[in-house]
């Protein structure tokens, strides 16, 4: 609230044309405690007294016309409104007309000649204090209004922010990105950046050693941008560059290469040496897309998968390669219920003696629209999305259908055994285990007839799960290979930890063991190491003879491959069952080899 003090040194303004009147009132304000009392006797003149002497109030001499006062008045209210100064409009007796029209006009108050004293010193004190007032009030609503826009601009940068890097969000790229595209016509190039490595990072040494190196990160490709280009943080390990600067295909390549050896080095953050690599995908403004998030698409399109090169531009190949991808996913849920799954069976042969002892069930694929889809398109799009569960209990209901039914009818012995695949996904559910073996059950099959094969990598993804549920398969019989031995995570712990009773040797060790002593050397260390743990070994892609005696020569039990047959539907491998078994082959009739995933 005002103080007395403060409202006594208000200045206040006299404006009346009889200068004795006008220096009886500024008496009587003086005698009051009001020190800074202006007189003017020429009212006209009052805009521009105002103009060179600030005031708080007014008091101003209104008499009838051609008096100026109430067209003062109205001046005042129409070029000031409620910003400038109150009028105290003073009157004689006989003018009370006039007092609803200087109140009317926006006079704030009128006095009547002559004054009592205390009710006129009070009037013109309430006048001031609301005076006052009404700017105190005024002066917090501007300095909020500037608080709120200092705080609105604030949460606008940061809502345009990534708050661990400090650059350029999402939204504030696609902005960007959105004003580029408006110029005519629109130019330049977009570099997708996806960092590998980084949420490793996070896992073994915590975010805050990850946060560390994106920052680092962030540096080291910031001193590869021109000063039109833009970098900014599009997902946790994924950044964009918005590139003007840059005008041909071949200056692009060369910048996305120039950041790929940035970064695919060790980097020391935070005492920490730790590695880092990058893919790179590019599209091109006002070629690829005419919009900013079909832009970003192309470029998210065009990043090359790991293991590729770090650096690819979008094609229209890319385009139709994604659609067919995305089509496939469509198909796939229909694929068991349609009837367009098959299995093929693969032969397993006992080396040492060359009998047949079993065959691996490998799934295929006819679709009706696409055609013959192979297993390296569908089965790893299967595993991403989830179908695969439905995929692999399907394989496991045909499988064990097909093995019940050659024992049947007498196609194959009671040692013959068949493998199944059995997706990470698979492993992972809790009642794998138990539904496996009531299918078993269910079709009068014994344990041993069945084995699964099932990666490194996917053991490693939960290895306390996977030993429960493989635990619960050995424990009935059934026997556990692994499968692509040595191209994963091959460690010797879980080996000593996991019911494990076969190791299958993959086939790029076998492709060049003739010729290539380390391939050998290799397969010669996986044979001795399974036999330390006393498992049996399955050689997979057999191509040769020569491969066959190298390898039954290092002790491996089993191999499999296109030397003896390629996978087959059920009919042709009856047929070539027949066929083979007909063969001589350097063993007696009565040998009978050992049940597959049991050392003799």
């Amino acid at each position: 609230m005002p103080d007395r003090r403060a409202i006594l040194a208000s200045r206040i303004l006299v404006a009346d044309d009889d200068p004795a009147a006008s220096t009886r009132v500024a008496a009587l304000l003086a005698a009051q405690g009001y020190n800074n009392v202006d007189r003017l006797d020429e009212p006209a003149r009052l805009n521009e007294h105002l103009h060179r002497h600030p005031t708080d109030l007014i008091l101003l001499a209104v008499r009838p016309p051609p008096h100026q006062g109430l067209e003062l008045i109205s001046r005042l209210r129409s070029q000031a409104g409620l910003q400038g100064p109150p009028v105290i409009a003073l009157t004689e007796p006989a003018d009370g007309h006039l007092r609803g029209q200087a109140l009317k006009l926006g006079a704030r108050d009128c006095l009547t000649r002559p004054f009592d004293q205390l009710e006129a010193v009070q009037r013109v004190h309430n006048a001031l204090r609301s005076r006052r007032l009404y700017r105190q009030r005024d002066n917090q609503a501007a300095e909020l209004e500037i608080l709120v826009d200092r705080r609105t601009a604030e949460l606008e940068r940061l809502a345009l922010e990534e708050p661990i890097t400090g650059l350029p969000n999402r939204r504030a790229l696609l902005n960007h990105l959105q004003r580029c595209l408006a110029h005519e016509p629109p130019s330049g190039y977009l570099l997708f950046i996806a960092l590998d490595g980084l949420d490793d990072i996070a896992r073994l040494h915590g975010y805050p050693a990850s946060d560390a190196l994106l920052g680092h990160a962030c540096r080291l490709i910031d001193g590869h941008i021109a000063d039109s280009d833009m970098l900014g943080c599009w997902g946790g390990a994924e950044l964009l560059m918005v590139c003007q600067s840059l005008s041909n295909d071949d200056d692009v390549f060369r910048r996305a290469e120039a950041i790929r050896d940035a970064l695919a080095r060790d980097h020391l953050v935070d005492d920490l040496l730790v590695s880092l690599g990058c893919r790179i995908g590019i599209s091109h403004a006002g070629v690829d897309a005419p919009g900013a998030d079909q832009l970003v698409r192309l470029a998210t399109l065009a990043l090359p998968p790991q293991g590729a090169p770090a650096v690819r531009a979008y094609a229209v190949e890319l385009e139709q390669r994604h659609q067919k991808r995305a089509r496939m996913q469509q198909l796939m849920r229909e694929a068991a219920p349609g009837g367009e799954l098959h299995l093929v069976y693969q032969p397993k042969v006992y080396l040492p003696t060359g009998r047949m002892v079993g065959v691996e069930a490998l799934v295929r694929w006819h679709s009706a629209e696409l055609g013959m889809i192979s297993p390296g398109e569908f089965v790893p799009l299967a595993e991403a999305n989830g179908d695969i569960l439905a995929i692999g209990d399907w394989v496991v209901d045909e499988a064990i259908r097909q093995l019940a039914e050659w024992r049947e009818r007498g196609h194959v012995d009671e040692h013959f055994s068949i493998a199944i695949n059995v997706a990470t996904r698979q492993l992972m559910h809790s009642d794998f285990a138990v539904r496996l073996l009531s299918r078993l059950q269910r079709a009068d099959l014994p344990a041993h007839a069945l084995q699964v094969e099932v990666t490194e990598s996917g053991l490693m993804e939960d290895v306390a799960v996977a030993r429960q549920t493989l635990q619960t398969l050995a424990d009935q019989g059934i026997k556990v290979a692994i499968d692509d031995f040595g191209t994963g995570y091959s460690s010797l712990a879980y080996l000593k930890t996991l019911p494990v009773t076969t190791l299958k040797i993959d086939r790029t060790f076998i492709r060049d063991m003739l010729h290539n002593s380390h391939d050998r050397s290799l397969s010669n260390t996986v044979i001795r190491l399974a036999h330390s743990f006393d498992c049996d070994v399955v050689a997979e892609g057999i191509e040769q003879r020569q491969q066959a005696e190298l390898l039954a020569s290092l002790g491996c039990e089993y191999a499999q491959g296109y030397w003896f047959s390629r996978p087959l539907a059920a009919g042709d491998f009856l047929a070539w069952k027949r066929r083979y078994e007909a063969r001589p082959h350097d063993r007696q009739p009565s040998d009978t080899p050992p049940t597959l995933g049991s050392r003799s």
